[in-house]
């Protein structure tokens, strides 16, 4: 029983086996008969010919004649095609599933010599006849079929053809096909010409050749074993690669030569079809640019890759360009005669303006994308409009951030007369010869007349439309540049333009770091000292001014670190008094130097019961106010050997986690974030604009205590850094609105923030924080300590920023705010009025406290400091103290439990409140933690108690005092 089992188990089905095998044996043979003869050959020049030709090479044995040997090869048609073996005597194995069948390919006898047996000759014709057998079946495209030579019982005299089917790629080919479809349409190409003439019959047909081959070396890219996604990936890295315009693809061999044109060629030779004949120049290049930007995202581990190829919508044009106009075309000669057809009209028109602006735009732009809407249905009861007075035409621009901005376009040499011609002709009464510095003498255009960044974008675009488009009414245009960027203006000063708006702090920086280092008499040298502020970072929403107290958000935290000694003391509270007296000899230094006009020495309340840590405030001659600390390495160490040692109570070690936390996030990750952050925003002209930017949205939604500005930073500098699906942005419009846009899309509780800083993060490195990340969502899931997780390459536990701020619900409202904004943004178009997104609803809130606007700003006196009176002055800066916001400080010590308070510190004119729920109606008893009321529940004969909300507001106005104008609410 045992031997009939493993019979039946190994013994083909020969008529279904047969049947399954017939076709391709069938198709095997006719393709052997139909290889062509080949011409006698030697060794050598066949073993050339096949390598240029098909890079085959030639199974010749090791032994016998050399490849320089004068052997005469040939090739003729087989004697014999015929199955043997096994299969023929139904004595085959199946094994592992497969069956082999041999077939037998006689070579023809004229095509020996008699003394062949000598020197391996016969081996070495046998060996030419095989590759020209794998050269023809390969060639013959036949589908599902693998060819690969090996060796008959192991012996190199005697290799054989294997050819095996693979698996059956006409699923993985139509896979592709529908992925391919699905990515251009979620980038807005389809086959119409005014979407770019390449849809998913464009896109299968570009497969189906890359897979046939072209060119007289029949190139091949793809082949019938890759799967779904290998397909579609060499796909696009054909597209992303090859340039089409330059290069034309012809299938099959063809010795056909195209007229040079601006149009891409993919060229058919058996239906004489240029698969491309309704793609432009433009469309063109936006194809490319899609499949580049595509393959930087799948080449990008800390993204979504699946999400930014298929699932994000990349038409949307806030999110794609970094510059729109539109404008409407009017009275078009064409449009009055009707001799074109309305999509060749259409098409057209999208085609002048690309070559107009190409031209006036030049080197401006990487990549500019004319739209014209497309024709919309009609009623069946109605005929179509063919005909139209005007066309609506809207233009996008990827902008080239390191030329968009030039005031000056330099054209051709006047020497170059037929240029020069040209250039005057496209630029009319602008174009004036000028000296250069490098002596020459060229065409140029000088664009001028506006403060704003992008007024020589606007000029361009307004003069190219005025002379060629005759487009004189600037109501006729719509603009969407510069939207965002008088949000952000706030100096005039000349020097602070061409140098920066952050460029004074700096200066006086690196002044106070250069006079601290040349002080005597300090008991240790100073090993460094770092920057630890958005100030220094370049990031601040408002860059602090010379002599203006009210710019200043904060004074300029910096650090400063001694060397190593064994003379520091081992207590944390004897560190403490240490650093006093550095600062102390700090502070008498300074005040004998030019630089400082003020010092005050003075000690931070900590939040835990923990010695309280000192700082010196400087002021210098300019007003800039910065507020040194001391580093000490072995700080920490204290920290963690105090909590990992005997603690008196849960509450303590609670409390001395955090302190370890807030120290690791002052001293190590502060100066490390505001390194990186500085040196990015160097090497992204348009970060910090972006990252001031999007602090002001959040303030202005009352949101500036519950998300740090570290986080705010990160999300912003990931637009700049894993921009994915698109490119870097060029425009602070752009950068705006596609940080908005994730934001609305993140999902924090499932999906962590990863940015890489400083490009350091290889593979184990982000499975490492994606380990991180879900551990601690295991150990916490309700997300109380962190609802967010955001990490980084300096930051790999990823809660730095983010413990217990933001909650769960300020988290949520972030990314609902973010969302309504982008709908807002989609909505509107080249419509939206900027200001809109920043003004923040109130409605929602339990109760709003509105402030006089009064005290909204800095207390103004003539004294700054009082000098070094130790601990007789808490906060030196009496005159930056600003009330409100130590009312909204105050208010969330007393309350912060039972209320979640939200606060503008930028305009601080309101604070608002919601009820935590946790204060509803629940069973009485006498310390309830807030100031209760009793209530009757429904159905119950026991007391419950609930927060008195009208008296605690009543306190809430008393505490505030003139401060608070009125309070709104719904009791």
């Amino acid at each position: 029983m045992q031997l009939r089992e493993l019979l039946q188990n190994i013994t083909p089905r020969y008529e279904i086996e047969y049947i399954d095998a017939e076709s391709a044996i069938k198709k095997l043979r006719e393709t052997i008969e139909n290889i062509p003869e080949r011409e006698s050959v030697v060794v050598s020049d066949a073993q050339r010919a096949f390598e240029k030709s098909s890079k085959i090479r030639i199974p010749f044995p090791r032994c016998g004649a050399a490849v320089t040997s004068k052997l005469l090869l040939k090739y003729s048609k087989p004697a014999y095609i015929g199955i043997v073996g096994s299969f023929a005597r139904r004595t085959a194995l199946l094994l592992d599933g497969k069956v082999s069948i041999d077939m037998a390919v006689t070579m023809p006898s004229h095509l020996y010599q008699a003394k062949d047996y000598r020197d391996y000759r016969y081996f070495q014709k046998r060996a030419y006849y095989l590759a020209c057998l794998a050269d023809g079946i390969q060639k013959a495209n036949i589908p599902y079929l693998a060819v690969s030579f090996a060796y008959q019982d192991e012996n190199e005299a005697q290799p054989i053809l294997i050819i095996e089917p693979v698996q059956d790629q006409s699923g993985s080919f139509r896979n592709a096909c529908m992925l391919g479809a699905i990515w251009l349409r979620q980038r807005g190409i389809g086959s119409s010409k005014v979407k770019g003439g390449f849809g998913q019959f464009e896109w299968a047909s570009v497969m189906s050749t890359l897979m046939r081959g072209w060119g007289r070396a029949n190139r091949r890219v793809l082949t019938t074993s890759y799967s779904s996604y290998q397909l579609f990936k060499t796909t696009l890295q054909f597209l992303a690669s090859t340039d089409l315009i330059a290069s034309t693809v012809v299938h099959p061999s063809t010795d056909i030569d195209f007229a040079r044109t601006d149009q891409p060629i993919l060229f058919d030779e058996s239906t004489g079809l240029n698969f491309l004949f309704k793609m432009s120049p433009w469309s063109y290049k936006a194809l490319q640019h899609e499949a580049r930007n595509s393959l930087r995202a799948l080449n990008d581990p800390l993204i979504d890759r699946f999400k930014a190829l298929f699932i994000s919508k990349v038409d949307e044009p806030s999110l794609r360009f970094d510059y729109i106009f539109s404008f409407s075309l009017k009275g078009h000669d064409k449009m009055a005669t009707g001799g074109d057809s309305m999509l060749d009209l259409m098409a057209d028109c999208a085609n002048e303006v690309f070559a107009k602006f190409t031209y006036g735009l030049s080197d401006r732009t990487f990549l500019i994308c004319p739209h014209v809407p497309s024709r919309a249905s009609w009623q069946v009861s109605s005929m179509p409009s063919h005909l139209r007075t005007d066309l609506h035409v809207t233009v996008g621009l990827l902008l080239n951030p390191e030329n968009s901005q030039r005031m000056v376009d330099r054209g051709p040499p006047i020497d170059d007369k037929k240029a020069s011609a040209l250039f005057r002709e496209f630029w009319g009464d602008r174009a004036e010869l000028r000296r250069f510095k490098d002596g020459t003498i060229s065409e140029s255009v000088l664009w001028s007349g506006s403060h704003s960044k992008h007024a020589p974008l606007d000029m361009i675009v307004r003069h190219i439309l005025e002379r060629h488009f005759d487009i004189h009414e600037l109501s006729d245009v719509g603009i969407t540049a510069k939207a965002f960027d008088s949000l952000l203006i706030q100096q005039k000063s000349t020097q602070t333009e061409i140098l920066g708006p952050f460029t004074p702090t700096r200066t006086a920086f690196e002044a106070l770091c250069k006079s601290i280092r040349d002080l005597e008499g300090l008991p240790l040298q100073i090993r460094q000292i770092s920057a630890a502020s958005p100030a220094l970072r370049s990031s601040s929403v408002v860059a602090p001014m010379a002599n203006k107290p009210d710019s200043l958000e904060w004074p300029v935290e910096i650090q400063i670190q001694f060397e190593g000694s064994t003379r520091w003391p081992q207590d944390l509270a004897a560190v403490q008094q240490a650093k006093i007296a550095f600062l102390h000899k700090v502070a008498e230094g300074l005040e004998r130097g030019e630089l400082a006009s003020a010092v005050a020495l003075a000690l931070e309340n900590s939040e835990y019961k923990l010695p309280e840590e000192p700082f010196l405030d400087v002021a210098t001659r300019d007003g800039i106010i910065f507020r040194l600390r001391i580093y000490h390495e072995y700080e920490l160490k204290i920290l963690e050997q105090a909590l990992h040692g005997q603690v008196a109570s849960a509450a303590s070690r609670e409390e001395l986690a955090l302190a370890v936390l807030e120290h690791k996030r002052r001293y190590i990750q502060g100066p490390a974030h505001t390194q990186a952050v500085f040196a990015l925003s160097t090497k992204f002209p348009l970060l910090s604009p972006t990252i001031r930017l999007l602090k002001k949205w959040r303030d202005a939604h009352l949101l500036s205590s519950h998300l740090r500005d570290e986080l705010i930073e990160l999300v912003a500098i990931r637009t700049f850094l894993h921009p994915s699906p698109w490119q870097p942005p060029g425009s602070l419009n752009s950068a705006f609105i596609r940080t908005l846009a994730f934001i609305a899309n993140w999902d924090w509780h499932s999906d962590p923030l990863l940015v890489d800083l400083n490009s350091e993060l290889r593979k184990p490195d982000i499975e490492d924080i994606l380990t991180t990340f879900q551990a601690r969502r295991k150990l916490d899931p309700g997300m109380h300590r962190a609802a967010m997780f955001a990490a980084s390459d300096i930051d790999r536990q990823g809660i730095i920023w983010t413990h217990r701020r933001p909650v769960k619900v300020t988290a949520s409202r972030f990314t609902k705010l973010a969302a309504a904004a982008t709908a807002i943004i989609k909505e509107k178009g080249l419509g939206l009025e900027p200001g809109s997104l920043f003004l923040p609803s109130l409605a929602e809130y339990d109760f709003v406290v509105h402030l006089k606007h009064k005290f909204s700003k800095a207390k103004s006196t003539k004294s700054l400091f009082k000098n070094l009176e130790m601990g007789t002055v808490k906060d030196p800066l009496e005159a930056l103290l600003k009330p409100a916001q130590g009312f909204f400080e105050e208010l969330e010590d007393l309350y912060g439990d039972n209320v979640i308070f939200f606060y503008d510190r930028s305009a601080a004119t309101a604070i608002a409140g919601l009820w935590n729920p946790a204060t509803g109606p629940r069973d009485w008893k006498v310390d309830l933690g807030y100031n209760a009321m009793t209530i009757s529940e429904v159905g119950s004969a026991e007391p419950h108690g609930t927060i008195n909300k009208l008296a605690v507001l009543h306190d809430i106005a008393r505490l505030g005092g003139d401060m608070v104008a009125k309070i709104d609410h719904s009791l």
